[in-house]
């Protein structure tokens, strides 16, 4: 069920809880349809687990729409600026940008992390639904971490907490890494 969102200044309360995804601007992608509760609720069965709140909020809401802002530091690394080239979306296997490919297709990605966006340079930004740290947000770099199903630790970047919390922290930053 979705829960109903009331205004409150900049953000909304929802229930109990602040969502603050209510501050971030998506550039609306008319290719792209709406997700429905009924689209979420299929996949998860599918996925054989249930999405983190703030992620299906942001799928119901954007369903694969870009933030305005799409640039982030990358953690412990210097002067190393990372962008969201695309983010994943509920729509059919065979779209390049459908989160359902990663259900059917094997890429690599340690059981238990789904990929929400995209590099476009072979990289991929991932939401985990595991127990112990659902809703943690990582960066699986390619060239270290290789796709290795196995692999929970080279290559991997601990970007945030959870969804709203990594797609607040996005920027835009020039060339010189000033925002």
């Amino acid at each position: 069920m979705l829960r109903k969102a009331l205004p409150l200044g900049r953000f909304y309360l929802i229930e109990f809880g602040f969502d603050f995804m209510a501050e971030i601007t998506f550039i609306p992608d008319s290719q792209i349809p709406e997700a429905s509760e009924g689209k979420v609720r299929e996949f998860e069965q599918l996925l054989g687990a249930r999405l983190p709140d703030d992620y299906r909020n942001y799928l119901l809401r954007h369903n694969g729409e870009m933030p305005c802002k799409t640039d982030y530091w990358m953690p412990g690394e210097k002067n190393w600026i990372e962008s969201v080239a695309e983010m994943y979306a509920l729509i059919p296997a065979d779209h390049p940008q459908s989160l359902n490919q990663f259900i059917i297709e094997d890429y690599g990605v340690p059981s238990g992390w789904l990929p929400i966006a995209n590099s476009g340079y072979g990289d991929f930004t991932v939401i985990s639904l595991l127990e112990e740290d659902q809703g943690t947000i990582y960066y699986l770099f390619h060239e270290k971490h290789g796709y290795d199903p196995t692999e929970r630790d080279r290559g991997v970047y601990r970007l945030a907490s959870n969804f709203n919390v990594w797609i607040n922290s996005l920027q835009e930053l020039s060339k010189n890494g000033q925002s």
